[in-house]
């Protein structure tokens, strides 16, 4: 696959686009319509970059944002977030969740030095809390892991999921400690269906597009030394490399 690194301090001439929010520049690649690397900023303040597939000059399908914000891995549309994310915000560790237009909708998992916290947002705002209620019971010692949401844990290893008659369904967070990863990933009764992110020990990142358990359609990768790979699949095999 082509590599792209990401020098911040890059100079070439590169291409500007301004949103309601903030401005790009556009460092390599192609911002415009393609795939691309920009970094990010604020009243001429650089906050940060982004890096993933473009439309009209803003982020369209998987993508990622790190800066001052946050660390945020997901799929992106009309440069908004839309649908189910994986990001690291306000301290924690880790979190998923959806979002719709920008904004935290919905159930997010929230990984903090305290431990799990599970928060529902309503318009991006925390409105309230559903804890799952602990089992003392293995393998599910939270919730209900056959229809429901539940935590189940085997050995140093633990799946949150919202389970049907038993199966992994929904948005899903594997903890595998002796993997060395932690695996996000969308559902359809026990078969990846939709986006899955892989955060490695080792600060590699992987997002992916995915269908009835096989790549197909775009692929992210971030290496431990910034050097980002990207993809198109079909049918599990890559046909266009960046």
């Amino acid at each position: 696959m082509g590599k792209f690194r990401l020098i911040l301090a890059f100079v070439a001439l590169s291409t500007f686009v301004s949103t309601a929010q903030q401005s790009i520049k556009c460092v390599k690649g192609d911002c415009q319509n393609g795939y691309g690397f920009a970094t990010l900023s604020e009243d001429n303040k650089e906050i940060g970059y982004q890096v993933g597939f473009h439309e009209n000059q803003l982020l369209q399908g998987i993508g990622s944002q790190t800066g001052d914000f946050g660390k945020y891995w997901g799929t992106f549309k009309n440069g908004k977030k839309e649908g189910f994310f994986s990001y690291e915000s306000e301290g924690n560790m880790y979190a998923f969740g959806m979002y719709v237009d920008g904004k935290r909708e919905g159930l997010h998992v929230i990984r903090n030095k305290m431990g799990y916290e599970f928060r529902d947002y309503q318009n991006d705002k925390h409105v309230s809390n559903s804890p799952l209620v602990t089992t003392g019971i293995t393998p599910c010692v939270m919730g209900n892991c056959e229809n429901g949401k539940g935590v189940k844990v085997n050995g140093n290893d633990a799946v949150y999921s919202n389970w049907k008659n038993g199966q992994k369904n929904g948005m899903t967070m594997e903890f595998l400690m002796l993997e060395k990863k932690i695996i996000f990933s969308e559902f359809a009764e026990g078969i990846v269906d939709g986006l899955q992110m892989i955060w490695h020990f080792d600060g590699s990142r992987e997002i992916m597009q995915m269908q009835n358990g096989t790549i197909n359609g775009q692929y992210l990768k971030k290496n431990q030394n910034n050097i980002h790979e990207a993809a198109i699949y079909r049918d599990g095999q890559p046909t266009t490399s960046f």
